[in-house]
């Protein structure tokens, strides 16, 4: 084979344990802990599962709208208030020990891939194939269950204080780049299945290990491990916990194409073991999925523009494991592929996980919270909690933007630009924001974030 051998990788893989700080590389975190449910958007509907099944055992999921102060965009998945345990920011940079635990991430799962790719290749009969398969599909297993304790025990020492916002994201990078990893091997496991006459190992067993990462991965936590490596500015991220759940946002990109960049994993919302709703005797229905995603996000379809359902995921599609995923371009989004993705479960007919783009020149805000101070106009649009948060900073006199450095409840979030103006994240509480410039100061607030009373 082209590339490293499994044994040159190794070597690697030893090395980088011995020269890396024992505490970047946990396996664990503190005991551990039980990952915890999450919802959709704001205010509150129920919402019963697809084709009434009596194996579905979730509690019923909360979906709630758009908040966006009445001017229409995509609704969000959210965890409901009153289940949120922590709501904090983090940072990610530079970070020695952290782009060591990626590095030992990713070896890790180039080592697993070689693995499974040479002892495919070098078995000769039927029976050394259906061995191969079986064994690696008995390793992956058992690298995603690791993998899950790792991210349920960093939830847990979180939500009990035990760890900061910085170290929780830094775990969450890494477990990230571990999933890409896996989900790689899979893919490979898949198609060395696909090629067999009969196989120990069926599609929906590989699907089912690939629904199981799905939680684990976004692109939040690819922006935190950048930053970690240095191949990208330091970021700001919004971290909001409860017990099983997980909501991450972050504003990115450059000065004129700042965009806003949200995941959210609610795991109790899927019911792995439930009776697959869209699935039919004519095998499944993919429609049904897409028009289930469109009660949900009525405004996203109403304005859609391509959408995929299913097929975002490549073999094996998670349909096979009672996944769907839906995929919607929007006006509000930014222009890429995807921006809203959505993942389905069939059994309790919600979203548990989801990924939003949007580009923040296209975001409905409140009307503006607006103070003058100093011969200084301050202006603040606000979305919901740990949504987009506008600043902007004039001129009183002449209305001509002026350069300020702006804090929120006293913490520095950044300068305005050229056009005065700062895309920031709004806290869950109440907050007040200020800007600077010399000696001259002007605040707004207390302000509370859309949708919280």
């Amino acid at each position: 084979m082209d590339g490293p051998s499994t044994a040159a990788l190794a070597v690697a893989l030893a090395l980088l344990l011995a020269l890396s700080p024992a505490a970047a590389l946990p396996l664990d975190v503190g005991a551990s802990g039980a990952a915890r449910p999450a919802l959709d958007a704001g205010p509150v509907t129920s919402v019963q599962p697809v084709a009434a099944s009596p194996s579905v055992t979730n509690a019923t999921t909360t979906i709630a709208p758009p908040i966006t102060g009445g001017r229409n965009t995509t609704a969000y998945l959210a965890i409901p208030s009153a289940e949120v345990t922590r709501s904090r920011f983090g940072a990610a940079s530079i970070d020695v020990g952290g782009a060591a635990a990626l590095d030992r991430a990713e070896l890790e799962g180039r080592y697993a891939y070689l693995s499974l790719a040479e002892s495919f290749t070098a078995a000769e009969t039927t029976a050394e194939r259906e061995l191969a398969v079986e064994r690696a599909a008995v390793r992956l297993e058992a690298r995603v269950t690791a993998l899950e304790r790792r991210e349920r025990a960093a939830l847990a020492a979180f939500n009990a204080g035990d760890m900061t916002s910085r170290t929780y994201l830094r775990e969450l990078a890494a477990v990230d780049a571990g999933a890409d990893g896996l989900s790689r091997s899979l893919t490979q496991l898949y198609e060395y299945v696909d090629s067999m006459r009969e196989s120990p190992v069926s599609p929906a067993r590989i699907a089912e290990m690939k629904a199981r990462l799905v939680g684990l991965r976004g692109p939040v936590r690819d922006r935190v491990a950048d930053s970690m490596r240095g191949t990208a500015e330091p970021v700001r991220v919004f971290v909001e916990t409860s017990e099983t759940a997980v909501v991450l946002a972050t504003v990115t990109g450059s000065e004129f194409n700042r965009q806003y960049v949200r995941e959210a994993y609610l795991p109790t919302a899927r019911n792995p073991d439930g009776t697959d709703g869209f699935r039919t005797d004519r095998g499944y229905d993919l429609e049904a999925a897409r028009s289930r995603a469109s009660e949900l996000y009525p405004w996203t379809f109403e304005n859609a523009g391509p959408t995929s359902t299913g097929l975002r995921t490549g073999e094996p599609y998670l349909y096979r494991a009672g996944v769907y995923s839906v995929t919607v371009d929007h006006p509000h989004g930014t222009a890429g592929q995807g921006d809203l993705v959505t993942y389905i479960d069939g059994a309790t007919g919600e979203v548990f996980r989801e990924v939003q783009f949007k580009d923040l020149s296209e975001v409905p805000t409140l009307e503006p919270r607006t103070n003058r101070s100093a011969g200084l106009l301050l202006s603040v649009n606000r979305t919901h909690a740990g949504g987009p948060l506008s600043v902007r900073v004039q001129s009183n006199a002449t209305a001509d933007p002026v350069g300020a450095a702006v804090s929120v409840n006293g913490e520095p979030v950044g300068t305005t630009g050229p056009d005065g103006r700062l895309w920031t994240l709004a806290p869950r509480e109440a907050f007040t924001v200020t800007a600077s410039t010399g000696d001259r100061n002007v605040t707004v607030g207390p302000l509370l974030p859309s949708g919280v009373a």
